[in-house]
């Protein structure tokens, strides 16, 4: 396949890697100004924190595919959007669709990248131990932020630690593919529910959420 032209790789970057700054995800950034995290800072924080567990929590992964899934893990988003899974329920379920269209059209737009094609179908498939690491990290991060946060997101929501727990009920699954990190996840969920006063209070009646689930 010949070079790519500077064409091909000015359109890469307006197409593909701008956009991942503009893609707000649904947790604010617990630090200073506490505006929203973009996909790339996310990238980029995961990719860091996996490479520096992978070989501590399991020997076994190789580091540098490691970092490859972590840079590329979300770049599906520029097409297909951040699902949260405080979002609504179309959008939860479209999300297989709309991300299948994505990678659809990533591979055929950027065909002269064949990198990130291939890293983005390895980690799609979730089929190495390596995709299943990062896809891990990529959960336990915003439950850390969390903690860090002591829960302003929820209250400010009206999230009660009920609804907390049965909407991320499919992360906590997720995660514990990967036996190691599930136990780092367990272990900040356990953080989260020993301080009810992060969330927002039940009612007797029921709770008196505005989380969007609809």
């Amino acid at each position: 396949m010949p070079k790519p032209t500077h064409t091909q790789i000015e359109t890469l970057l307006r197409g593909l890697i701008l956009p991942l700054h503009q893609i707000k995800r649904d947790i604010p950034l617990p630090i200073g100004e506490r505006r929203w995290e973009n996909d790339a800072e996310h990238s980029w924080s995961t990719a860091i924190l996996a490479c520096s567990l992978a070989p501590e929590i399991d020997p076994t992964l190789d580091v540098g595919k490691v970092c490859q899934f972590a840079v590329a893990h979300d770049l599906l988003e520029a097409y297909a959007d951040d699902t949260s899974p405080f979002g609504s329920k179309e959008k939860l379920l479209s999300k297989a669709q709309r991300e299948a269209a994505a990678l659809e059209s990533i591979a055929k737009e950027y065909a002269h990248f064949s990198w990130i094609i291939q890293t983005v179908e390895a980690y799609e498939r979730k089929d190495t131990n390596e995709a299943l690491f990062v896809s891990a990290i990529d959960k336990y991060v915003p439950a850390v932020y969390d903690v860090i946060d002591e829960g302003q997101l929820f209250r400010e929501r009206g999230t009660t630690l009920a609804e907390y727990k049965q909407l991320l009920a499919d992360q906590r699954d997720k995660v514990h593919r990967h036996p190691g990190v599930g136990k780092y996840y367990d272990e900040v969920r356990a953080l989260l529910e020993e301080h009810p006063e992060y969330f927002h209070p039940e009612t007797e009646t029921g709770s008196e959420s505005n989380t969007t689930t609809a």
